[in-house]
């Protein structure tokens, strides 16, 4: 029996370390995706908007499992923090792309934000599944 009750933590970390981990990868792909000169960037076939919401929304839900997995139950100000942080980098993100010849979209930008709002509905919704996972 004492076996079971070790391996529930370091599933845990484990996963939360996953989270962690992706939440990286994800800033970093973001930002290196987005700061390609225009001109040598790939096509992609899907619309600019989905792909904006689809990443925001990505890792907002993996800075959302990150944080709950290694500190605990989640407070309205952590949903809050989680918010502003992926606002104001999709901000940033914005900015920072006209150096290299690309285009500062407000669109874009309110794209972010929908997918962080969706991304905080949908981390709400399967919360309860996530220690079912773990």
């Amino acid at each position: 029996m004492p076996e079971s009750t070790n391996i529930i933590p370091i599933r845990l970390r484990l996963a939360a370390q996953v989270a962690r981990y992706a939440s990286v990868l994800l800033l970093l792909a973001m930002f290196l995706g987005t700061h390609i000169p225009a001109s040598n960037a790939p096509g992609i076939s899907l619309s600019d908007k989905v792909i904006h919401a689809v990443a925001f929304m990505s890792l907002t839900l993996s800075l959302l499992i990150s944080w709950e997995l290694s500190s605990g139950v989640l407070q309205p100000q952590h949903y809050f923090a989680v918010w502003l942080f992926c606002t104001l980098y999709g901000a940033f993100d914005e900015v920072t792309q006209i150096p290299v010849g690309r285009s500062c979209d407000g669109l874009d930008w309110l794209a972010d934000i929908g997918g962080i709002l969706v991304g905080l509905v949908l981390y709400r919704l399967i919360r309860p599944l996530l220690s079912r996972w773990i």
